[in-house]
């Protein structure tokens, strides 16, 4: 009788063990599954910032209403890192060593969330989709840190390549602001002309903060090119075209992620000009309640009815990190780790942009890039209107 107790206590002992060890991962417990995020929601670019914060919440809500990931609900911890790397340090150390996250997922900006990767990293704690295209969150290889949006890099070639096949362009130039952005977007042009048997025909740079481009665009339409890639953000991009207007110049222009929001639409129309024809690379379809796509339509209509207002590009992108995570999560199994999210998202294989149309993202053992072509659109009445998927690779 003493050994049959003996063997139930034991027996009792071991269940609770193994159910201890289920749930003593960071950040997990049986009821949630805590995620950390820090964006820029008082700086800079505070519009991108808290309209991705929705995309996130949104998501995450969507999920919870669902009945969570096996049972455990997503709590969501954004802070605010102000686009100042010594502020996303600081909210970085607090989600880890007071709100336990279990993991990261849009970090936002390539100063701020770059600032943190070594950090998170050096903890073992999985970072994704961080929203900047550059590409040290891959490169070289980390396994605790994923990309998932098409570089800066690749964005121009698969452009570059699109314009020399399909509109027969021969003579390009390129108008690049001068920093590590604007370097990575001319090393793509180059290495993209050289496959055709092309060398760049003029490039104009500028110093970040510049406000005036008249010099620039008037000596690329000296050099007589016939497609200007705007290696610039938002007002440079608007500076652009402006002064192409200015200048009475027919040119084909493509700008890129950093231009590809309606943000620019905007300003140009407030400075007194349409953009009409402008070219962007970027990694979905516009998001536009009167979309062609009755998913991105859906998608409007339930953020307006939730949030009041109607979503934006950045909106798609929080939503689409978070809604990776949530399908890797659940791929995983109730036993979830760190480690177990990695070695899944490794092996998940392709995933498919469910509402806004986007590019192919696929994670490997050997490669963290995950997106590596891009959608091209054009600016028509005023809205971003898909042209084509577009990549360099064969």
């Amino acid at each position: 009788m003493k050994t049959k107790w003996v063997v139930l206590l034991l027996t009792l002992l071991m269940a609770a063990g193994f159910a201890f060890t289920a749930s003593a991962e960071v950040g997990i417990t049986d009821d949630e599954i805590v995620i950390g995020s820090h964006l820029d929601l008082s700086g800079p670019i505070a519009g991108w910032g808290t309209q991705a914060k929705l995309g996130m919440e949104m998501r995450a809500k969507e999920c919870n209403d669902a009945g969570g990931i096996h049972g455990r609900k997503i709590r969501l911890v954004i802070e605010d890192n102000a686009y100042d790397p010594k502020k996303a340090i600081m909210v970085t150390n607090k989600l880890i060593a007071r709100d336990k996250v279990f993991m990261f997922v849009g970090n936002m900006g390539s100063p701020t969330a770059g600032a943190t990767k070594p950090l998170i990293s050096g903890k073992k704690i999985p970072q994704i989709f961080p929203i900047t295209a550059a590409s040290l969150f891959f490169d070289p290889y980390d396994r605790y840190s994923f990309g998932g949006w098409v570089p800066y890099y690749d964005q121009v070639r698969a452009a570059v390549k699109w314009f020399v096949e399909n509109k027969g362009a021969k003579k390009i130039g390129m108008m690049y602001q001068d920093d590590e952005m604007g370097h990575i977007m001319m090393k793509g042009l180059k290495d993209q002309l050289a496959v055709h048997g092309l060398e760049v025909a003029a490039a104009e740079s500028y110093k970040r903060g510049a406000t005036d481009f008249s010099s620039q665009m008037a000596k690329l339409k000296k050099a007589d090119v016939d497609l200007v890639c705007l290696g610039t953000v938002i007002r440079e991009t608007v500076g652009g075209v402006k002064e192409a207007k200015k200048l009475n110049w027919d040119v084909d222009m493509v700008c890129f992620s950093p231009g590809y929001n309606s943000y620019v639409v905007g300003l140009c129309l407030k400075a007194g000009f349409s953009p009409d024809g402008l070219y962007a690379t970027g990694q979905s379809n516009y998001v536009y309640p009167d979309s062609e796509l009755e998913s991105i339509r859906e998608f409007c209509k339930k953020h307006k009815e939730w949030y009041g207002k109607d979503p934006d590009l950045p909106t798609s992108a929080g939503w689409g990190g978070m809604d990776y995570l949530i399908k890797v999560a659940e791929k995983a199994g109730p036993d979830l780790t760190r480690e177990k999210w990695i070695d899944t998202a490794e092996s998940y294989g392709v995933y498919k942009d469910p509402i806004f149309g986007g590019v192919d993202v696929e994670f490997t053992s050997e490669q963290h890039q995950g997106a590596f072509d891009a959608i091209l659109s054009q600016v028509k009445n005023n809205k971003f209107v898909k042209i084509d998927y577009v990549s360099f690779r064969e």
